[in-house]
């Protein structure tokens, strides 16, 4: 018996260890995900910053009730990530709902924004479902031992809609989509986020400090070839701009979330988003209101197109007021201005030309393509080919290091007649893009001599071509 209790004592020891291993891999001792989102070689916010993640005071997040679920105070000098953070021992292991809502709290914002009624709010919620009746424990504590960069990571999060709803409703919607489209891209309800997000104040306290909330809008991505659900975020510091566009994942589910009008223009809806960027080749994401003293998002459904970088357009605003002292003063929010400094991707990407077509897009991004990912020794734009051309040309060009590159149409006037790309972070390496002979507006131009003028920093270079119908 005795030697039976022994082992018993050994392999509660040895869980113990194991469990704890694995939780020092899991995000919620690491907390990579915003580290990596931020990071410079991420293209990320660090680069406007110049601040390391490790001297940001964020980087030691805890939860905002400034305890532990056991009562104990939360010193921010000594803080490190621990099971204490999520568990009261003392009362059993279970986790609190409340518990889980203290660091997550944009779920908490939804709540808020979106309350469950009869007719509105999150069908999980009104079933009772709290955040363990999706995510597991093993996913929570990171058993599968993989240190994961971000919970958008695949794998980190294993939860998965199929999971409950594996006999979905034979519809034409559920077989057309199935395979292509995530399902919360066309069950969620918002996005619910943050615009205005002031880095001073994060910097000062460690405390984020936004203008506003932005929600009944969504954003289509594609992630692992699926249309997904996106959302951004936008930030000032010292007078440079910055936004991220991200997978995102909305709590606020419904049945009938969407409407097939809703996301397809070319089926009698009427998309803000899809009717701006046909006409003008231009997204509005947000605007500042003077009078309200509030940054006004997108409404509806968003596809992001490829030439996101220079067709979304956003105001950005700052906060003149203590960055140290908390709440803000609504009257001192200031706009700062509409030209972004940084902008980047995050475990998603830009919506095909094919796409866009399926949406209702009538105007599509040139289309650039790497054939070489050698670094070039210099930079190089090549004379197009074929030329003489009709209608289609393709134009390449170097680069031997990341560089904002655009690449312009001219005729012989000196008149722009496309923008191909326009301000386009580029790594280096060897693209190839073509023009269909088309200028801005869509009009086919005229028989006759062009120029195609490539500028990557200092680099300017210009080639003559010959178009014929």
């Amino acid at each position: 018996m005795k030697k039976f209790v022994t082992i018993l004592f050994i392999l509660a020891i040895n869980t113990s260890m194991f469990g704890q291993a694995f939780f020092n891999t899991s995000l919620h001792k690491t907390r990579e995900g915003k580290n990596t989102a931020y990071r410079i070689e991420n293209g990320g916010m660090e680069i406007i910053t110049g601040i390391p993640m490790a001297d940001l005071a964020c980087g030691k997040c805890h939860s905002t009730t400034e305890t532990y679920p056991n009562g104990d105070p939360i010193d921010p000098n000594t803080y490190q990530p621990s099971c204490n953070d999520c568990h009261n021992f003392a009362a059993g292991s279970t986790v609190a709902e409340q518990t889980c809502k203290g660091c997550h709290n944009r779920q908490v914002y939804e709540i808020a924004a979106y309350p469950d009624s009869l007719t509105n709010g999150d069908v999980h919620r009104k079933a009772g479902m709290a955040c363990l009746s999706c995510h597991t424990k093993a996913e929570v504590h990171g058993d599968d031992g993989v240190a994961y960069a971000s919970l958008k990571e695949d794998g980190a999060i294993q939860t998965k809609c199929i999971n409950c709803h594996a006999n979905m409703p034979v519809n034409t919607s559920h077989t057309l989509h199935s395979t292509k489209v995530d399902c919360a891209a066309c069950h969620a309800v918002s996005v619910l986020t943050c615009a205005g997000c002031h880095f001073e104040s994060v910097v000062a306290t460690g405390k984020n400090r936004a203008i506003n909330q932005i929600k009944n809008y969504r954003l289509l991505v594609k992630k692992n070839n699926m249309v997904r659900l996106g959302g951004f975020m936008s930030h000032s510091f010292n007078n440079k701009t910055n936004y991220i566009i991200s997978s995102y994942h909305s709590h606020v589910i419904t049945k009938n979330a969407t409407t097939c009008t809703d996301c397809h223009q070319n089926m009698g809806g009427t998309n803000p988003a899809i009717t701006e960027y046909n006409n003008t080749g231009f997204i509005t994401m947000t605007t500042w209101n003077s009078t309200s003293k509030k940054i006004i998002g997108p409404s509806g459904v968003v596809p992001i197109p490829a030439d996101w970088k220079t067709s979304l357009k956003l105001d950005f605003v700052t906060y003149t007021g203590d960055p140290t002292v908390f709440p803000s003063d609504p009257n001192a929010w200031v706009y700062l201005k509409s030209e972004v400094d940084n902008s980047h991707l995050f475990y998603c990407e830009p919506l095909d030309s094919s796409t866009l077509a399926k949406l209702g897009f009538t105007r599509f991004p040139t289309s650039i393509e790497k054939i070489d990912n050698n670094v070039p020794d210099k930079f190089v734009l090549e004379q197009n080919y074929p030329n003489p051309f009709n209608p289609n040309t393709t134009i390449r060009f170097s680069i031997p290091q990341s560089e904002i590159v655009s690449i312009e149409i001219y005729d012989v006037q000196g008149e722009l007649v496309k923008s191909l790309l326009k301000n386009s972070d580029q790594s280096s390496g060897t693209f190839e893009l073509k023009w269909d002979g088309k200028d801005d507006s869509g009009k086919v131009v005229p028989s006759g001599i062009y120029f195609t003028r490539m500028s990557a920093g200092k680099f300017n270079q210009v080639q003559k071509m010959v178009f014929l119908k």
